[in-house]
């Protein structure tokens, strides 16, 4: 993914989501550096999901309310990757060779599959979809570190509870606290 390519940044976390163990193998022959994946992939994924959440919003609230949300949805999305990036970096920093590599696909392709999901579901409300998504990112996450064969047995158990738990909570922790600095309401009457 060298330029901004928007059929290519849904594509991916369709086949993460879809065929894991076949995009995880080609996720593995590929030389991205931190800022790329960041700037040309997950970035534009959260702009346009957060914008489907927008666009949602619109049907049933306010227009001010909508882009709230999807402003803060996009803040929520980004930052929440970045800190699972972060943590699990510093997790598999003594486990592995490549940990910051590592911990930078894991943390970013698994909240790919998360993030879309979690918007739609948040222009509609919160709701059963965002938790379903939240345990199909696990399933990759999973894949993806199975695909780490230089971690040891138990660290991978720990590392899919650790990741993950930050993938799916860290974006709803800084989206909830967002809504309530803004002053937007979680519940809107």
């Amino acid at each position: 993914m060298k330029k901004l390519d928007i059929k290519g940044i849904f594509t991916r976390p369709r086949k993460l989501l879809l065929h894991p163990e076949m995009e995880w193998q080609v996720i593995g022959r590929e030389n991205i550096e931190g800022i790329e994946l960041f700037k040309n992939f997950l970035v534009p994924l959260s702009v346009l999901s957060s914008v489907c959440a927008i666009l949602l919003r619109l049907l049933s609230t306010s227009p001010l309310y909508a882009i709230g949300t999807g402003i803060i949805l996009f803040m929520a999305s980004v930052v929440g990757s970045y800190i699972a990036y972060r943590v699990t970096r510093e997790y598999l920093s003594n486990k592995v060779a490549e940990a910051n590599r590592m911990a930078l696909r894991l943390a970013v392709y698994s909240s790919a599959v998360f993030i879309p999901f979690h918007c739609l579901s948040s222009g509609f409300s919160e709701g059963f979809i965002s938790q379903l998504m939240a345990i199909c990112s696990l399933r990759t996450l999973h894949v993806g570190l199975n695909q780490l064969t230089a971690l040891d047995v138990q660290y991978r158990k720990s590392a899919i509870v650790i990741i993950g738990l930050l993938v799916i909570v860290s974006p709803i922790i800084i989206q909830q606290l967002l809504m309530i600095m803004f002053r937007i309401p979680t519940i809107y009457a």
